[in-house]
């Protein structure tokens, strides 16, 4: 009791109703962040041919004739009017989870997949990385049908929206208004009636392949994608594991189509998809990049893919990139999910686009870089006068940023294509290119591309032609001390120079980096050419890296790589590694295991995701593009690691802002020019962004005529329903501060000193009110938006606006811990392994509970809708409690218990996550 006593006094009035200023302690370095090129200008109502689209999943046609795609990688759902104009209907393209029950144009998807479109004109969703299904109403408006998030129970027999789903990649529908799920992850295909409830139909939730003649419920599926329904009300399974379409009927499953099936004269190596026309025969697109028939009476016949022709021809002599889906309308058309294209075979067999421009023309070459745009951006060099270059590997090209802003295209085609020509022949800078990853500029200006699956090092010259200065064109891996032209490379991502002219190729498939003077043998830097994390303190190239991606050298001539490592069992990788002009090689940041940690440590002791960027100055910083992050952070020349942008959760904030308030998604190569900028290949966002130096912050007033930051961790960014924020400005309240109350029936008061707060009209409830800064929660009515604008009134007159993007949750842990006995934790009063420690937070989102703004929490104590997991040490603790503070509103208490195992005392980061939104780090003390 004398712990929730403490609780109940100290957090209300010192964390909660007092001013909340930030902390005195010297800050790490600051930037403020901007775009200087991409855009989010896809091409939306122009026409559908001159959009560009990135990686189409799914596709659906309703019965007037409109199309339906999934812009998977640009987290939208998008419309093809019958006369040929292009729209989205859901998704802002940044990935999240908001927006049910308004306008699914403003919410935000994450990664949608397969669609459906019923009898009424609603579109169904699989909200893959929201492990939802959503239903796009007539009306516009979104809605979950069918998932609770990544976890919770199966939930078979009850409503759909309370079970789990596991990555639902595909959706169908039947005449009788149920819909069919598969979940790629999960092994399965779920069923929804039209009452809302979920059962499973077909598989056990583990892969593999048995079950045939059988219960399909009791059968496996091994990553089932398409589905299809015909008009008997048969269900037919895209089993893509084990390539073959299963069929469901009467609750019995069997082989409809096998790989190995005598009958197909062109076979089948794989099944990604499948359609059902009303006569029923299948459409299936299978791995081998076509799209094949199978009548009911038995005879297969090639649709599409099997040529090298293109649109305006016929269908089979087409080449197809990657089809993922497909559809039919009511005459019998075929639409495919080609790539960044869909495409239609019409009734005569011919193919034709019907939208994507594949990135070909509508780039925005000629024009403003920040309204040009880019695709899968993966890294960046500057020359001496200032021209930027990039490496836009969705694109296949290499972009030009010139120093007045102006963007044009310096090499590729934008159509992959292979080397065919030897080192010794001199091509236009036109050539194609084949996933260009890696560029970097010599001193004499000529511009090196690392031409990742043409194996080569290509460079254009200062006249403008291309020629291949090392690589075969070939996968493979040489000996030392061979010509530039006769060593084999294999997947080479980066490429980097010396102040000398010494080019570094980072040979990522062989675990290598090589060097290459000029006009000299190839001869190995570092790396042994297997896989692993070995070799620490010896001789580089005796060393192992693991999938290193890219370099960067200081003019002492040390050599940074960014080893970025993989999934795999195989250790190694998530490191930045050195290796000295005398050939030593050692790490200078990361452990080696995946995550994140240690903040304002020894980068060493520090965890790292995937790291794809690298970046050095003289004066002794390290760079680090954190991918698997998204954060960029920074080790200071004392050896300690800092973020210096990015919260951790992907997005798109920030630009004009805080560097450390803004959203990344998935940053790749970076780049320091001579002023201390640091340029950034934000690869997901499709944008290259630099960070700018700041001396210091400014105070939260400063940045703007009204700011809002999180409570606890007083950082800007998205807010979550329910959050505590400081609003800071001038002039917003009372010159002496006032404390909120509850009142009689436990509510906050909206006004308070005169100062009131609206978002979106709603007043919200009060903390604390004084003349620069108001502590407010968040209502609760944000939720499913996307922005919440926010006013704020001193005696009746407004002081000023701003809008807030609106996340389903924005956790931070407030700077103090209570050991079990007591006391708050701290050096001199360090908790036992084993012993219990509860922290406070905020911004965790919707809870179980009402959800009534401003209400003070009584039993049962809600908890957040979200998981929660906090882990000490780097280790999951257990929680005793993780829900709403007893008689407080806003504030998130978590009873931890610390882990027993081998932890070291001292200082030991805490992790907080809820739901994968991850809080700011926070240190406590242990015995």
């Amino acid at each position: 009791m004398k712990t929730y006593l403490y609780i109940l006094l100290y957090i209300p009035m010192t964390l909660a109703w007092t001013p909340l200023a930030r902390s005195a302690a010297a800050p790490s370095p600051a930037y403020r962040i901007e775009t200087v090129a991409g855009s989010g200008n896809i091409g939306d109502g122009g026409a559908a041919t001159a959009a560009q689209i990135a990686n189409i999943q799914g596709v659906a046609v309703d019965s007037e004739g409109n199309l339906y795609l999934s812009d998977t990688a640009n987290h939208r759902v998008r419309k093809v009017s019958v006369d040929g104009l292009i729209g989205t209907v859901a998704g802002t393209g940044i990935a999240g989870f908001s927006g049910d029950n308004g306008p699914a144009k403003d919410a935000q998807v994450n990664l949608p997949y397969g669609l459906a479109v019923d009898a009424a004109g609603a579109v169904y969703v699989a909200d893959l990385g929201n492990n939802r299904v959503r239903r796009i109403a007539p009306d516009g408006t979104i809605a979950t049908v069918a998932g609770v998030g990544p976890d919770g129970p199966l939930g078979d027999g009850g409503a759909a929206t309370d079970a789990v789903l596991l990555a639902p990649r595909n959706v169908a529908l039947d005449a009788a208004g149920n819909l069919y799920i598969s979940e790629f992850f999960g092994h399965r295909v779920r069923k929804v009636s039209p009452d809302g409830k979920i059962i499973t139909v077909a598989g056990i939730g583990v892969a593999g392949f048995s079950g045939d003649s059988g219960p399909a419920a009791s059968a496996q599926l091994g990553f089932p994608a398409g589905l299809a329904v015909d008009r008997n009300g048969i269900l037919f399974i895209a089993d893509s594991q084990n390539k073959r379409v299963r069929k469901v009927s009467g609750g019995v499953i069997s082989t409809a189509l096998n790989g190995s099936d005598v009958n197909s004269a062109i076979g089948l190596f794989g099944v990604d998809a499948v359609a059902v026309d009303a006569s029923g025969t299948l459409y299936v697109a299978d791995g081998a990049s076509l799209v094949q028939s199978f009548t009911a009476a038995g005879k297969w016949t090639a649709i599409a893919g099997n040529g090298n022709g293109g649109d305006g021809g016929p269908a089979v002599s087409a080449h197809l990139t990657l089809p993922q889906d497909l559809a039919l309308d009511l005459t019998g058309n075929l639409f495919i999910a080609d790539g960044v294209r869909a495409r239609k075979v019409d009734l005569q067999g011919q193919i034709r686009t019907v939208a994507g421009d594949g990135y070909l023309n509508a780039l925005g070459d000629g024009g403003l870089a920040t309204v040009a745009l880019l695709s899968k951006p993966s890294a960046i060099a500057l020359d001496a006068a200032g021209t930027l270059y990039i490496a836009d590997t969705g694109t296949e090209r290499v972009r030009q940023v010139l120093p007045f802003g102006r963007i044009r295209t310096l090499a590729g085609t934008g159509i992959e294509g292979k080397i065919t020509n030897q080192a010794s022949v001199d091509l236009a800078a036109a050539t194609a290119l084949y996933s260009p990853m890696g560029v970097a500029v010599d001193r004499a200006g000529n511009v090196a591309i690392a031409d990742t699956l043409n194996h080569s090092i290509r460079q254009v010259g200062a006249d403008g032609l291309m020629r291949t200065l090392v690589g075969t064109g070939k996968p493979g891996t040489g000996a030392e001390g061979l010509q530039p032209g006769q060593m084999p490379l294999n997947g080479p991502q980066g490429v980097c120079f010396d102040h000398t002219g010494v080019m570094f190729i980072v040979d990522t498939s062989n675990h290598r980096v090589l060097r290459a003077a000029p006009a000299d043998q190839v001869f190995t830097a570092a790396g042994n050419g297997a896989p692993g994390d070995e070799g620490d303190g010896g001789i580089a190239r005796l060393a192992q890296l693991k999938v290193p991606s890219a370099c960067a050298l200081n003019s002492a001539g040390d050599l940074f790589i960014a080893d970025t490592g993989s999934n795999e069992a195989v250790p190694g990788g998530n490191r930045i590694r050195k290796v000295t002009p005398a050939g030593i090689i050692t790490t200078v940041a990361g452990t080696g295991a995946p995550g994140f940690s240690g903040d304002e440590g020894l980068a060493i002791a520090a965890s790292l995701n995937a790291p794809r960027g690298v970046a050095v100055d003289d004066g002794g910083n390290i760079f680090i593009a954190d991918t698997g992050n998204n954060r960029i952070r920074q080790v200071t020349p004392d050896g300690v690691i800092h973020t210096i942008a990015g919260q951790g959760s992907n997005g798109f904030f920030g630009d004009g802002g805080s560097a450390r308030a803004a959203q990344l998604d998935a940053p790749g190569g970076l780049f320091l020019d001579g002023s201390g900028t640091l340029y950034v290949a934000d690869t997901n966002n499709n944008r290259i962004r630099r960070l700018v130096p700041d001396s210091a912050l400014p105070p939260p007033a400063a940045l703007a005529a009204l700011a809002a930051v999180n409570a606890a961790s007083q950082i800007q960014g998205p807010v979550a329903p329910g959050e505590i924020v400081s609003v800071f400005g001038s002039g917003i309240g009372p010159a002496d501060g006032v404390s909120g109350t509850f009142d009689s029936a436990g509510l906050l008061a909206s006004v308070l000193g005169g100062s009131e707060v609206r978002f979106d009209g709603v007043p919200a409830p009060l903390f604390y009110a004084q003349s620069g800064q108001i502590n407010v929660q968040v209502p609760y009515t944000v939720n499913g938006n996307s922005l919440t604008h926010v006013e704020v009134f001193y005696q009746g007159q407004s002081s000023g606006t701003l809008d807030l993007p609106v996340a389903a949750a924005t956790p931070a842990l407030f700077a103090v811990a209570i050991n079990q006995d007591g006391p708050i934790n701290s050096e001199t009063s360090p908790a036992p392994r084993g012993g219990i420690l509860t922290f406070f937070a905020t911004g965790e989102g919707l809870s179980d509970g009402p959800n009534i703004s401003g209400k003070a929490a009584d039993a049962p104590y809600p908890r957040p809708l979200l998981p929660v997991t906090l882990a000490i040490a780097g280790i999951d603790a257990e929680l005793l409690y993780a829900g709403s503070i007893p008689g407080g509103a806003g504030v998130l208490q978590i009873n931890a218990r610390v882990p027993s195992g081998f932890v070291p005392p001292g200082p030991a980061s805490v992790e907080l996550a809820v739901g994968g939104f991850a809080a700011p780090t926070f240190t406590v003390w242990l015995k």
